[in-house]
């Protein structure tokens, strides 16, 4: 059930380097190109990310160390919260994205 520990760590690694930078550059201040007329949206973009990111160590890890099959499911269960809450994080911004922009029209 667990697989190779080295292609977790690989995907755990190639995760962290491209979602985690990313996500703290934008909570920082950063806003990338393409949310740059969502100015006021960055930050719940930024917590999606950091949702999106939380993923990753649930699952790698367990499946790393060898963990038991209930813990792996367990993790695997607590990662689609972070799912979930990445999904939230994402309306919440496209939601103030639509309020900012009705609100410079009218």
């Amino acid at each position: 059930m667990n697989g190779n520990p080295l292609y977790h760590g690989i995907g755990l690694a190639v995760g962290t380097l491209l979602v985690l930078p990313l996500a703290v550059a934008v909570l920082n201040g950063w806003t990338p190109r393409g949310l740059r007329g969502r100015r006021l949206a960055r930050r719940p973009y930024a917590w999606a990310l950091l949702c999106v990111y939380g993923v990753m160590p649930l699952n790698a890890v367990p499946r790393m160390l060898d963990a038991p099959s209930g813990v792996v499911t367990a993790c695997t269960g607590l990662g689609f919260a972070f799912i979930v809450a990445a999904a939230a994080c994402f309306f919440r911004a496209e939601r103030v994205s639509r309020r900012f922009r009705s609100a410079e029209e009218g």
